[in-house]
């Protein structure tokens, strides 16, 4: 379980937002059907039901997804795919919002009128446990955001670490559910807070592209277009025997440059590597290797062709290439 602190850091951070730009509404509902007496006891009472309910069945869903995972082998290339997809979708949901074109408002996924009607069924209830079947039901309607937690979880491949990271993820949406539910204010129909929303969700949205683009072996990416720009990279040190080290938080390679068609030894050194850093791929090559917490893994492959040779964790997250020139 030791990669759910990354689902955690993007609930508290993006996730949040995202999340109630599409649920809140939801919970808005189960605020709005208070009855009398001390309203601000039944207005917490409500948030945390709500909020424990949207828990359980997320992590329910995460328990079922990593099991699907695990039976369903996804190459990084396909995850890199399904990636973009959702990256795509983001940012056209962040220009619905910004209300760019009219053409955005028909980019949106709707469940069926048939969950619809049951939404606003359950919405009109005054029964005490309306706030966790409404809570229980933002499972139907997922933001962009937990649709890529979603992804995270069937490529964990264990049910356990799947319910794990949908778990911390909900967790770390709660905070932003909990703080604009007690102040019980209409924020998304602010316009201030529409832009702020849709400009984080925006960003989540070209870096989940990114993510996707650096999964499939890509060299358009927005690491390789700055190392161009920067000018940090020329040919290097050219070598068919490279160590890459490994850290929790990216790689440094010991060499820059291969020569195509020449075999190369590489060896990857963890030490107290704590981080999706050890599911280290390199996509155009179908070569993926689970690293040891610490401790030494020798891989040989030979480049097939000139060009960038990019090298990623399993999310997109940390990556580096090599330059293979003739």
């Amino acid at each position: 379980m030791e990669n759910v602190w990354l689902p955690l850091i993007t609930g508290l951070t993006t996730g949040g937002l995202s999340c109630f730009a599409v649920q809140g509404g939801l919970l808005t509902s189960a605020l709005a059907n208070e009855g009398t007496g001390d309203v601000k006891y039944q207005k917490e009472k409500s948030i945390l039901m709500f909020l424990s309910a949207k828990l359980i069945a997320y992590s329910l869903l995460g328990l079922v997804l990593g099991t699907l995972g695990s039976a369903v082998l996804i190459s990084p290339k396909f995850q890199g795919w399904l990636q973009i997809v959702v990256g795509l979708y983001m940012i056209a949901t962040a220009l619905r919002l910004m209300d760019v074109h009219p053409v955005f408002r028909h980019l949106v996924i709707q469940p069926p009128k048939r969950i619809f009607k049951l939404l606003r069924k359950s919405s009109q209830s005054q029964s005490f446990f309306t706030p966790a079947i409404l809570g229980f039901l933002t499972v139907l309607i997922p933001c962009g955001v937990t649709q890529a937690m979603m992804l995270l979880a069937i490529a964990s491949g264990n049910a356990l670490l799947g319910a794990g990271i949908m778990f911390f993820f909900v967790l770390g949406t709660s905070p932003v559910f909990f703080l604009i539910g007690l102040a019980a204010t209409s924020l998304l129909k602010n316009k201030a807070f529409a832009v702020i929303a849709s400009i984080f969700i925006l960003i989540l949205g070209v870096l989940s592209f990114n993510s996707g683009q650096i999964l499939r072996g890509s060299v358009h990416n927005l690491q390789n277009y700055w190392k161009v720009m920067a000018s940090s990279e020329g040919n290097g040190v050219i070598s068919n025997n490279v160590t890459i080290d490994v850290f929790s938080n990216g790689y440094k390679s010991s060499a820059n440059t291969l020569r195509v068609g020449v075999p190369v030894k590489l060896t990857l050194r963890t030490n107290g590597v704590k981080s999706c850093a050890r599911a280290f791929t390199i996509p155009a090559l179908n070569i993926s290797r689970i690293l040891p917490e610490t401790g030494t893994v020798t891989l040989e492959f030979t480049p097939t062709k000139t060009g960038l040779l990019t090298y990623t964790c399993s999310m997109g997250m940390y990556s580096g290439s090599f330059n293979v020139i003739k």
